[in-house]
């Protein structure tokens, strides 16, 4: 419902034949300068919805990714408190098999932290993320980064394919990202003569 420029949102959401809803409810005001006040639980659930979003470059195959989160600041500058936990996790990324993907990811306000996700490529890959980047801007987070190591992982579209190495920090702030590291390309192609 609608009160004083503020919608009040008590929604649940079932996605195919689920048993556990995505559960949505607080209020997002019209104004932007105004305070968020949402919840989010997804028990499971909420990574389907992501799947049935992002279309055909995004499936989800199997495996546990609970999510709860607060949202609280404004509409312009949003902060967010909770977590992501992922367990025994696959997904085809643009016809690229991950699979046991583990993490627990947090929210604390001000930052994002991964804890310790790990995962596997079909082709015995391997991806390591790890680290923490605040949101915004500030200088009290400056030492913080997120690092990406893969080893041998194979990405491949209609147009390219190649064996990665890296190893790539993520610095400064997901409004303000710096990127550094390396990345390899190992044994693979690039077709530019491809319509797509």
């Amino acid at each position: 419902k609608l009160n004083n420029s503020i919608f009040d949102i008590d929604f649940s959401l079932l996605i195919n034949d689920s048993e556990s809803p995505i559960n949505f409810e607080g209020s997002i005001p019209i104004k932007k300068e105004d305070k968020l006040n949402l919840r989010l639980l997804g028990n499971g659930k909420f990574i389907d919805l992501i799947d049935i979003f992002a279309d055909e470059y995004f499936n989800f195959k199997e495996g546990n990714v609970n999510l709860r989160m607060i949202v609280k600041g404004t509409r312009n500058k949003p902060i967010l408190n909770g977590f992501v936990v992922i367990q025994d996790s696959e997904i085809d990324l643009y016809d690229n098999l991950i699979k046991d993907i583990n993490s627990l990811i947090i929210f604390d306000f001000d930052y994002l932290e991964i804890k310790n996700l790990q995962a596997k490529t079909e082709n015995s890959g391997n991806i390591f993320i790890e680290g923490s980047l605040p949101f915004y801007s500030n200088s009290d987070y400056e030492k913080l980064g997120i690092n990406l190591k893969t080893n041998r992982l194979t990405f491949k579209t209609d147009n390219l394919n190649f064996l990665i190495d890296s190893e790539i920090k993520l610095s400064g702030s997901f409004e303000n990202p710096v990127l550094g590291g390396n990345l390899s390309l190992n044994n693979g192609f690039v077709n530019f003569n491809s319509t797509n």
